[in-house]
């Protein structure tokens, strides 16, 4: 009597996981095959624009202002725009453009240079939209097809987790558990065994992507993870810490193009973009990279410095210089600001999600999962057919339906 509230609770639980299979399968198919496409989205967009970087065509480079103004003739929306300075030599100057993308100059020349890698991240950014949204609107009804289903998927992670273990800790039963076969008996056998198999190999990087997916598309999710700290999560605005879209750029918010560092008219008391960029190499001397608003208005501009590191993600400095000037009011360093313990969480489950956490490494874990997660659908939602559907065609007396809650079907 003492192991049937158990048998129950099992059967209960089986059906659970069933019925949620069933409801986000494809939708889930979806996010797993885009998953793995997107696996190593940013090296794969790195080798492609370094087509870009060409020998120094000429003895100097041009000066920030000189590309100030090739940048606002190549684009009618460079006014609000940042120019983002590259420290080897032979990389082009990229006028980046917000969502609106970016475009690429050649520092010696100021013309303008066709992006090798366009085409490449169109693809990634259709595919991530797919991913994020079901190909919509972070507002549209497909971005909440796709939060639901992720929550599904990880309650389907958690009971198929418990469902999973055997009853009997035998190596002759985990071996079927754990290892393919060269051949099976029939199609719903291989189904069987391949929906245990693959879900053996790939729990623990599976629970970690969908965990972290339920905690980027839920704010109540994201509040307990803060909570869990005891404190109090972010307001999203422009998304929580360490996760989201790059913001636009802030400069010339305030109007359309101006003149050298954001100058309207006659407005000579400012310092140049190539005063700004001359301030901000002397005061950063390890910077990888220098973003400078191309037209920003007020007492003082904003420098984001990208340093050299070998760390997986580079870290980053904001110089503030006064636009009068160009001397240096204050400079504060994203290493040296002290997160707060659920701050570092979250920035960990932003980049364990992709598994840019760790690496080439990370990265290929998290694309073998959602590949993987790709033929738990397929046998998960063939296994139900052959239990839901295929008992509605038959028509011989003898023929009965599998017994309610018999794991051969699962």
């Amino acid at each position: 009597m003492a192991r049937v509230p158990g048998s129950l609770f099992r059967r209960i639980l089986f059906w659970a996981h069933l019925c949620a299979g069933v409801s986000a399968g494809i939708i889930v198919l979806i996010m797993s095959a885009t998953g793995v496409l997107l696996a190593y989205e940013s090296e794969m967009l790195a080798w492609a624009g370094h087509a870009a970087y060409h020998a120094p065509t000429a003895a100097t480079a041009l000066t920030a202002d000189r590309l100030a103004e090739a940048a606002r003739a190549a684009s009618p929306n460079a006014g609000r725009a940042n120019l983002r300075f590259d420290a080897d030599p032979s990389a082009p100057v990229t006028v980046e453009l917000g969502r609106q993308g970016s475009i690429l100059l050649d520092a010696y020349t100021g013309a303008v240079i066709p992006d090798p890698a366009a085409n490449l991240r169109q693809f990634f950014r259709t595919v991530e939209n797919w991913h994020r949204w079901l190909g919509g609107s972070p507002q549209g009804g497909g971005a909440s097809v796709i939060h639901l289903a992720n929550l599904l998927f990880f309650f389907i992670v958690l009971s198929g987790t418990y469902l999973w273990f055997p009853a009997v800790w035998r190596w002759k039963v985990l071996r079927e558990l754990l290892l393919f076969r060269g051949s099976y008996i029939n199609s719903k056998a291989r189904d069987f065994a391949w929906h245990h198999i693959f879900s053996s190999w790939a729990l623990i990087p599976l629970a970690v992507v969908v965990f972290s997916g339920v905690v980027m598309s839920y704010d109540w999710a994201n509040g307990l993870l803060f909570a869990a700290y005891g404190e109090k999560a972010p307001q999203r605005g422009g998304g929580p810490p360490g996760f989201g879209a790059v913001a636009a750029p802030n400069a010339g918010r305030e109007g359309g193009p101006t003149g050298a560092a954001g100058a309207r008219g006659g407005d000579s008391a400012r310092a140049s973009l190539d005063q700004l960029l001359t301030a901000a190499k002397a005061k950063v001397s390890n910077w990888q990279s220098l973003s400078i608003p191309l037209a920003a208005r007020g007492a003082s501009i904003t420098v984001t410095a990208e340093l050299k590191s070998n760390q997986l993600r580079a870290p980053r400095t904001t110089l503030t210089l006064n636009a009068a000037d160009a001397s240096v009011v204050s400079l504060s360093s994203a290493q040296n600001v002290s997160q707060s313990p659920g701050q570092r969480a979250r920035g960990w489950i932003r980049f364990a999600h992709t598994g840019e956490q760790y690496g080439v490494i990370g990265q290929t874990l998290a694309g073998l999962a959602s590949l993987a997660a790709c033929f738990l659908v397929y046998s998960g939602l063939a296994l139900a057919w052959r239990r839901l559907i295929l008992p509605l065609y038959r028509r011989a007396p003898s023929t009965r339906l599998t017994p309610l809650g018999d794991s051969g079907a699962r």
